[in-house]
C-alpha cells in the first residue's frame, strides 16, 4: 500500500513568509501603491496569488491591477526569495525528508504557489528530488482549501486518503486535507497561530519539523501484520461445501479504512474460529494433480483441486510477471465472474488494488475453480440502447430503466418462468451449488439466459471503460437503495469495485470486455431473483442523487464516516465492512457524492442457511 506524506511549501518546509511579506511590499511598489499591514499580508499567505492580491487591493479578482500585482510579484520572487532558499529552509526539513523516504513514504508538495515557482523555489532549496509529486494553484481547478489538490496527488500516486497525510501551516492546508480525507499535521512555526490552527482539527499539532516525521514514522501501519494474514495458506477457500471463505476481503476491507493493525487481526482470527454462519473455516487441502498449460482449461468450473490451480498460476506468474499472466489467462476466466456469488472475483480484483502478489494468484485460482459462465458470446447490440431521446443516448441508468420497466409490465409471466427455470435440475450445474440456493439460480439463469440479458447496449462499446465504471458505480448503489440491506445487490457494489481493478489491470484493449461480461452478469444476477426493482423507485431514488454532492469540507461528513467505520468494525458480518470501504472510496473519488455516504450506512445480516444445508457437502 503506498503511504503519502503531501506537504505545503510556504511556512512549512521554507520559512519565506517574510521574504513573501518584501516581496509583496516590492510588488505594491512597482503598482504605485502604498505598502499594505504586515499581518494583513500575512494573512493571505496559502492564498493563491490572484485571490491574495484581490483581497489585499480590495478589488475584484478579474481586475487588471490584480494581474499586474502577480506579474510584479513573480519578477521580485525571482530576485528577493530564490537567491535566499536554501538558508530558508526551516531546520529538519532536509534530514526529515530523507528519512520519510528511507521508510518508504511517497512525498509530495500541495502548494498555492504557481507550479513553476515551486519548482524553482525546492529545486533552489535543494529540497526537490524529494518530491515524486508537486501540484501547484495552476494546476488545478480549485485551489486549497478545496480537495483538488490533494486528491490529484492520490490519483498520481494511486493511493488512498487513509493512508496519506498533509503538513501545513495554515487552515487552508487543513481543510483540503478533511475535505480529501486524509489526516493532517498543523505546525506552529508557520503563518496561523496554534488556536487558529486547533480549530480546524488537524490529527496532530507539531511545533518542529522533526516533530512532524515522527509522528508520520509512528502512525505507519504495521503492514509486516497485514501482508501475514494476506499471505497466510493455512486455510480453504471455501467451507461447509461452496460457502467462501471471505477473511481475506475483510483484512483488506479494515486496513483500506485505516483500522489498526492489531484490530485487524482480531477480527481475522474471529472469523477464523466462528464464520457469521457458525461454523469454522477448514484446513488447507494438499494439491491432488499437476495443472499446466495443456490442461488447465479441463477443470475450469469443476470445482476441483483449488490448491493445484494456486501452484500454476503461483508458477506461470515468477515466469512471466503478473502484467503478463493477467493478460494471457483472465480473457478466458472473465466469463465466470459472478461464479461463487462473485467471490472469486471479490478475491481477485481486492487483491489487485491492494497490491497483494499471493492473494492475487489465490483470486485468478478460484475464478478458475468457481467458473460459471455468463455466456458473453451470446451478446448481440441492441436495436433499443442505440436510440437517442431528448436526454441524448443511453447510458447504463437508462438501460437498467429501460428493463425495469419490462419487468413491471411482464412480471407475472417473467416470475413464474424463473421459479419453473430454477426448479428444474441441470446437470450442466455443479450439484453443490444446488445446496446453495442462491449460486444455483444465477447458475441457472446464467445458463438459460434471456434475450434482455444478451441485448447488449451500444454505450459498452462507444464510451471509456473508465466512465462505464462510474456510472454502473452510481446505478448498483441505487438498486441497493431501492432494497438495503439485500445480500445479492451488495455483492454487486463489492464486485464491482473488483471487476474495475481487473480491468485497470489488464491492457487497454481488453477493457471493454470487462464491462461487457460485468453487465451481463448483473442482469444474470437481477434476473434470477424472479423480481426486479420498479423503475418508479428507481427514478425517485435518481431523482434524491442524482445531482446530490456533499461538501467535502463539512466536518459532519467526516464523523459520519467514522461513525460508519466504527460500526464495521464491530460487525461480524464481513460484508458490512466491505461495504463501508467500497463506499468511501467511491465517495472520494466522486468527489463527495452523496448516495455513496448513505447508501454506506445500509448494512446486511448473515442470511440463514437454506434447509438444503442439511445434506452433506458435495465436494
Amino acid at each position: 500500500m503506498t503511504h503519502v506524506a503531501m506537504f505545503d511549501l510556504d511556512g512549512t518546509l521554507v520559512d519565506s513568509p517574510r521574504a513573501i511579506v518584501e516581496t509583496f511590499a516590492a510588488a505594491f511598489e512597482a503598482l504605485g501603491e502604498s505598502p499594505r499591514n504586515e499581518a494583513d499580508v500575512r494573512a493571505t499567505i496559502g492564498l493563491p496569488l490572484e485571490q491574495a492580491f484581490a483581497k489585499l487591493l480590495g478589488v475584484p479578482q478579474d481586475d487588471s491591477r490584480v494581474a499586474d500585482g502577480v506579474a510584479h510579484y513573480q519578477e521580485a520572487f525571482r530576485t528577493v526569495i530564490l537567491p535566499r532558499a536554501r538558508s530558508l529552509v526551516f531546520p529538519g526539513v532536509a534530514e526529515g525528508l530523507a528519512a520519510l523516504r528511507r521508510r518508504g513514504v511517497t512525498l509530495a508538495v500541495a502548494t498555492s504557489k504557481f507550479h513553476a515557482s515551486a519548482d524553482a523555489l525546492l529545486t533552489a532549496a535543494e529540497l526537490r528530488d524529494h518530491f515524486a509529486v508537486l501540484i501547484g494553484a495552476d494546476d488545478v481547478t480549485h485551489p486549497k482549501p478545496h480537495p483538488e489538490s490533494g486528491l490529484r496527488i492520490l490519483e498520481q500516486l494511486g493511493a488512498r486518503p487513509e493512508h496519506a497525510v498533509m503538513v501545513g501551516d495554515t487552515t487552508h492546508d487543513l481543510k483540503m486535507a478533511h475535505a480529501a480525507g486524509t489526516g493532517s499535521i498543523a505546525v506552529t512555526y508557520g503563518v496561523h497561530g496554534r488556536a487558529e490552527l486547533a480549530a480546524a482539527r488537524p490529527s496532530h499539532v507539531a511545533e518542529t519539523f522533526p516533530e512532524v516525521v515522527a509522528y508520520i514514522l509512528g502512525a505507519l501501519p504495521d503492514t509486516a501484520v497485514v501482508d501475514g494474514l494476506l499471505d497466510d495458506r493455512t486455510y480453504h477457500i471455501e467451507f461447509n461445501g461452496h460457502l467462501t471463505n471471505h477473511v481475506k476481503h475483510a483484512v483488506v476491507a479494515l486496513a483500506g479504512l485505516g483500522v489498526a493493525p492489531e484490530r485487524i487481526k482480531d477480527y481475522h482470527d474471529n472469523y477464523i474460529r466462528m464464520t457469521p454462519y457458525g461454523c469454522a473455516v477448514e484446513p488447507a487441502r494438499p494439491p491432488r494433480r499437476t495443472i499446466d498449460d495443456d490442461n488447465w482449461l479441463e477443470l475450469v468450473g469443476k470445482r476441483q483441486d483449488w490448491a493445484a490451480y494456486c501452484e500454476f498460476f503461483d508458477r506461470r506468474e515468477r515466469e512471466l510477471g503478473m502484467p503478463e499472466l493477467l493478460r494471457r489467462y483472465l480473457p478466458h476466466l472473465l466469463p465466470g465472474w459472478a461464479g461463487a456469488l462473485q467471490h472469486a472475483t471479490i478475491h481477485l480484483g481486492w487483491a489487485l488494488a491492494a497490491g497483494h502478489r499471493w492473494m492475487t494468484i489465490e483470486g485468478i485460482s478460484y475464478l478458475a475453480y468457481s467458473y460459471v459462465s455468463c455466456h458473453p458470446e451470446r451478446s448481440m447490440p441492441s436495436d433499443a440502447s442505440n436510440a437517442s431521446d431528448a436526454h441524448g443516448p443511453e447510458g447504463p441508468k437508462n438501460s437498467l430503466l429501460r428493463i425495469a420497466g419490462y419487468w413491471e409490465a411482464n412480471q407475472p409471466q417473467l416470475g413464474a418462468w424463473v421459479e419453473n427455470l430454477v426448479g428444474e435440475a441441470s446437470a450442466d450445474i455443479h450439484p453443490e451449488l444446488a445446496r446453495s440456493g442462491l449460486q444455483y439460480r444465477i447458475a441457472r439463469m446464467l445458463g438459460e439466459g434471456h434475450p434482455l440479458i444478451h441485448d447488449t447496449p451500444g454505450w459498452i462499446e462507444s464510451q471509456d471503460p473508465a466512465a462505464s465504471w462510474d456510472q454502473l458505480a452510481y446505478l448498483v448503489t441505487l438498486l441497493y437503495l431501492a432494497e438495503p440491506g439485500d445480500f445479492l445487490l451488495l455483492h454487486l457494489i463489492t464486485a464491482l469495485h473488483a471487476m474495475r481493478a481487473v480491468s485497470d489491470a489488464l491492457p487497454a484493449g481488453q477493457r471493454t470486455d470487462v464491462v461487457k461480461a460485468y453487465w451481463t452478469g448483473i442482469l444474470g444476477v437481477l434476473f434470477s431473483r424472479g423480481h426486479f426493482p420498479r423503475p418508479a423507485k428507481l427514478t425517485a431514488l435518481d431523482d434524491l442523487f442524482d445531482t446530490a454532492t456533499d461538501d467535502l469540507s463539512d466536518p459532519r461528513w467526516a464523523r459520519e464516516w467514522d461513525w460508519h467505520i466504527a460500526r464495521a468494525v464491530e460487525e461480524e458480518e464481513e460484508h458490512n465492512p466491505k461495504l463501508v470501504h467500497v463506499m468511501r472510496e467511491l465517495w472520494h473519488h466522486t468527489g463527495g457524492r452523496s448516495i455513496y455516504r448513505v447508501a454506506a450506512g445500509q448494512f446486511t445480516a448473515t442470511p440463514e442457511l437454506p434447509p438444503t444445508f442439511e445434506q452433506p457437502p458435495t465436494d
